[in-house]
């Protein structure tokens, strides 16, 4: 699985020389591709939103939001394992991003405000009614992410914060989906971990404990889910019930 995974990813951000070398001008074109990306995720015209979001990762590779645009279209075509691959690349990208930030270099300061407002501009679209549908967690998933890039404003070497809930989340599903529930389970937990009260990922360990036939822990994880505000699938009810009552 592990090198599966590794075999998908497009661009893991590890590579300090290839940051320091992103200019000006690659990340005008990297942020132009990255809204064409997203354009053409929107319309669902996937093989063009994947080459937009690669070209966008190729020209600056700690171009968050153009690692999980990539994730995304490989989720929507159920391409799991090139999705686990993308969001890790986006996990990378952001812990290079935060030491940047943190030393306040003009470059990663002006990526975050331009991917906070490729992101704003995908909200408003939405309030527009100019989007009818989106694809991840919706606008929920939205505004998480335009939340910790403008929290990421004001942190400090001091202070780095951990991986953001959007990234684990997004990370675990992929992971879920191709398979691989231990990893599920850990990034859903590191998930909780950045938001103890975040209802979608007690929501989705629930799923994973009950089809690891943890019953119990299940049914405590809905319980946290609904008490977050999050509103559990009826059907995910009834078959842990009809599960338990099968041991």
């Amino acid at each position: 699985m592990r090198s599966a995974v590794l075999a998908a990813a497009f661009v893991l951000v590890s590579d300090a020389s290839a940051i320091a070398q992103t200019t000006v001008k690659d990340h005008i074109e990297a942020m132009q591709h990255l809204r064409a990306g997203q354009e053409n995720l929107r319309a669902e015209r996937w093989d063009k939103a994947e080459a937009e979001f690669k070209a966008s990762v190729k020209l600056e590779p700690t171009l968050e939001m153009a690692h999980y645009g990539l994730g995304q279209v490989y989720m929507a075509t159920k391409r799991f394992p090139a999705a686990v691959g993308a969001f890790l690349g986006c996990r990378d990208a952001f812990v290079a991003s935060i030491a940047h930030e943190a030393n306040n270099d003009l470059a990663a300061r002006r990526r975050l405000d331009d991917q906070i407002q490729a992101l704003e501009d995908e909200k408003t679209l939405l309030a527009t009614g100019r989007v009818t549908k989106m694809l991840s967690g919706g606008p929920v998933d939205l505004e998480r992410r335009i939340s910790d890039l403008r929290m990421r404003r004001f942190h400090d070497e001091k202070a780095k914060p951990g991986t953001p809930a959007w990234i684990s989340i997004a990370l675990g599903s992929a992971y879920f989906r191709s398979g691989a529930m231990a990893d599920a389970e850990r990034e859903y937990q590191a998930a909780l971990d950045a938001d103890p009260k975040l209802g979608e990922a007690h929501n989705n360990l629930a799923v994973v404990y009950m089809l690891t036939r943890r019953f119990p822990e299940a049914e405590s994880e809905i319980k946290a889910a609904e008490k977050a505000g999050f509103k559990v699938n009826p059907q995910l009810k009834e078959d842990l019930k009809k599960a338990s009552s099968r041991r």
